[in-house]
């Protein structure tokens, strides 16, 4: 179905379930059943809970969960105060349902166990068959499954996931299925339907569901292993013995996430909280069976059809080093599998919010995403891979006008609505190594395309610790194709982006009306280090923007106060020389910061205030008041030569397309050019050297890094643009 079409039927669907609360939808329907009718009146999300009988198996669960360990207070009472939240909420049938299942799983385990003491018992957390039975543990496990504290409304959702993990820190994945008679019912983590849709109360929505959710706790390697079609792939994780690698989650088991961080003292000495939580989680890509078996989707016209086939493909493309070692990483088979692990867990959708491959339809606390970065420029983020020292490329390519066809599907969509891996230059048509034209422009695949393939029709795709997802074509790290190709422009990062953990624990792109700032500890991430203990370094979540105030590429960014002197570990890049920059924003908080790669100083130390003396020396002049064209190549050249550049054009700060490159206070710092090698962590370190300084009003600021190949800088053909 054209993607159009199932949005605009979404919406129209949708929309009639939202005022007519119908559990099903019959469009010959002339009349329609007004006992379903939702009429708004006021109620808080625990009224209309404990106002319906059908919901007092959930009320009764509710009340008997608990916040936290350290509160008394049921999750129930929560839901009776004003705020924002969204409440799936299981029937008296569905909470039954689930008690029922999960009882006799543990009757079944205990009599096979009589059988065979090898077999193990299943403790599931429901030993009785009696509701009033469950334990407070149980109760507050299943009642946190089922409450987002944000108000969400499912016709603003694309599919992938509600924005914000639910209280037991968990996303919830949300489909949009199209029936047989056209209609749309939504569904929530491949197992529960939306009966009833987008209830609205004072204090957020209620969504009616016919089923318990309940997100699986197995790991990575487990989860993969149980979907009958990703044979050969989980048999190939499991020889390399990454599937050990898939099964971490707790980093730190002592980790205590209501310690708070010292005050912030530019900000009436607020005391911001420390992450939430700290557990490692992964992104998958998966080539299915049927993928693997098609011979048409590979550079050797091979039918892959079990292990041997996937390991002589694999030594192909990675050579035969470490031959019939699998668990070396030298391996081609190791080599193979450990591009498809991500050092995080990405969601299909970041239209959903925080989480996903890539930011688009992020709205809040008056920045737009919508606004600053516009379709009229691709999207993209790099992200490393457990393949030593390599990274893969993600774009959204809304520039792409060709068209696609997925998986299963007899129509066409825009090859600007994938999410692309590898996109290659030009418009996605350029190839460099032969054969690799397989292996680049490799799409991720909604889960609703994903169930379309044999075997995965109940795809589970959400691990305790990470997200599966399956891909279009068989991805392939080939290191000429990445440094003539690929990764052959001017990469920028949000310093935000470079660091896994903030992803991985629910910090970055945190949807909080309380703070607007989170502290970071010390150790909290591998690629941070503090140099001293007077370094306190904070993440600043997304604010509004302006041309005379800040202005941000993804909205967020790194805020260090104190006498700081940290370092972070740079993205790991292919060999090559490459020119590092450094975005900023001056503000009359900032300090003087002497900079150093590699232990090696970057020039002189660099004065992040906003001074009349600092503005005259950085000479920055408005494109308006420069005239030709010519005038602001030979302006934005000298600018260079003083060791600066204005911010770039793409992004935007206003709704009437002002970018960044307009505001006086945003530059990019350019440190120099360096020979970057593979194989080896190339480390920027930031020293505070204002002279005369407590460190109060000596703020670091970063809101991007670039690390751009010299080549495109100098190539005449092709010079660098202004974004």
């Amino acid at each position: 179905m054209n993607m159009t079409i199932l949005r605009n039927a979404k919406v129209l669907v949708l929309g009639l379930l939202a005022s007519f609360s119908l559990a099903t939808l019959n469009g010959c329907q002339d009349e329609v059943d007004k006992s379903n009718r939702f009429t708004f009146t006021g109620e808080l999300i625990s009224d209309y809970l404990q106002n319906n009988p059908e919901f007092s198996d959930f009320c009764f669960i509710l009340d008997k969960a608990k916040i936290g360990k350290k509160s008394s207070s049921s999750i129930l009472k929560t839901l009776s105060t004003y705020g924002s939240y969204t409440c799936f909420a299981p029937t008296n049938d569905a909470i039954r349902a689930h008690i029922d299942k999960l009882y006799a799983e543990y009757i079944e385990s205990i009599e096979l166990n009589k059988e065979n003491p090898d077999n193990p018992i299943i403790f599931n957390g429901i030993t009785s068959p009696n509701l009033e039975e469950i334990s407070d543990s149980m109760a507050t496990e299943i009642a946190k499954n089922h409450i987002i504290e944000m108000g969400y409304k499912t016709i603003d959702i694309n599919e992938g996931a509600f924005p914000m993990v639910t209280m037991n820190r968990r996303f919830t994945t949300l489909e949009f299925p199209v029936n047989a008679d056209g209609s749309v019912t939504p569904v929530l983590n491949n197992e529960a339907r939306i009966i009833r849709i987008d209830l609205e109360m004072e204090n957020g929505y209620v969504q009616v569901i016919d089923a318990v959710l309940a997100p699986s706790v197995k790991m990575s390697n487990e989860l993969l292993a149980d979907q009958p079609s990703f044979t050969t792939f989980s048999s190939a994780v499991k020889m390399t013995g990454l599937d050990k690698y898939l099964s971490e989650y707790e980093i730190d088991p002592n980790y205590d996430n209501t310690v708070l961080g010292p005050p912030f003292q530019t900000q009436n000495n607020m005391t911001p909280p420390v992450p939430e939580e700290n557990h490692q989680r992964f992104t998958l890509l998966v080539e299915s069976d049927d993928l693997l078996a098609d011979p048409t989707k590979n550079s050797l016209g091979m039918s892959i059809k079990n292990l041997d086939d996937l390991v002589k493909f694999a030594e192909h493309w990675y050579g035969t080093e470490a031959q019939g070692e699998y668990d070396n990483p030298k391996n081609a088979l190791y080599k193979f599998i450990a591009y498809h692990i991500i050092d995080r867990r990405l969601l299909y959708s970041s239209s959903t919010g925080p989480g996903g491959f890539l930011m688009e339809a992020y709205d809040w606390k008056d920045f737009s995403s919508e606004v600053n970065m516009p379709k009229s420029f691709d999207r993209y983020d790099y992200f490393e891979t457990k393949l030593p020292y390599t990274m893969v490329k993600v774009t959204k390519p809304f520039t792409n006008t060709s068209s696609y066809k997925r998986y299963g599907s007899d129509s066409e969509t825009p090859f600007s609505q994938e999410i692309v891996i590898n996109y290659a230059q030009d418009g996605g048509t350029r190839c460099v190594v032969p054969g690799m034209e397989h292996h680049i422009n490799v799409v991720v695949e909604p889960a609703s395309v994903s169930k379309k393939r044999p075997g995965l029709e109940e795809f589970n795709q959400n691990p305790l610790n990470g997200i599966i997802h399956t891909i279009d074509k068989i991805l392939i790290y080939n290191e000429e194709e990445m440094v003539s190709n690929i990764l052959n422009e001017r990469m920028r990062w949000d310093i935000m982006s470079i660091f896994p953990e903030l992803t991985n624990n629910g910090v970055r792109w945190a949807l909080q009306d309380q703070y607007t700032l989170t502290y970071i500890p010390p150790g909290f991430s591998s690629r941070l280090e503090q140099l001293n203990n007077d370094t306190h370094v904070y993440y600043l979540r997304p604010h509004s923007t302006s041309l005379g105030g800040y202005v941000n590429f993804q909205g967020d960014e790194l805020l260090v106060i104190g006498k700081y002197d940290f370092k972070y570990r740079l993205p790991h890049v292919p060999t090559g020389n490459y020119e590092i920059r450094f975005g900023f924003s001056m503000s009359d908080a900032r300090g003087i910061v002497q900079m150093y790669l590699d232990g090696k100083i970057c020039g002189i130390p660099v004065n992040l205030k906003n001074t009349t003396e600092n503005l005259l020396f950085i000479g920055w002049t408005g494109d308006d008041e420069l005239g030709s064209e010519e005038e602001i190549k030979e302006y934005d050249k000298a600018m260079r030569n003083r060791g600066f550049m204005k911010a770039p054009a793409s992004i935007h700060v206003t709704k009437e397309g002002n970018s960044m490159r307009e505001s006086n206070l945003a530059l990019r710092k350019v440190l120099g050019t360096y020979r970057l090698a593979s194989g080896e962590s190339h480390w920027l370190r930031f020293k505070e050297v204002t002279e005369n300084s407590t460190g109060k009003l000596c703020e670091f600021n970063q809101d991007y890094i670039e690390i751009v190949p010299t080549s495109i800088i100098t190539d005449q053909r092709k010079p660098e643009d202004i974004n």
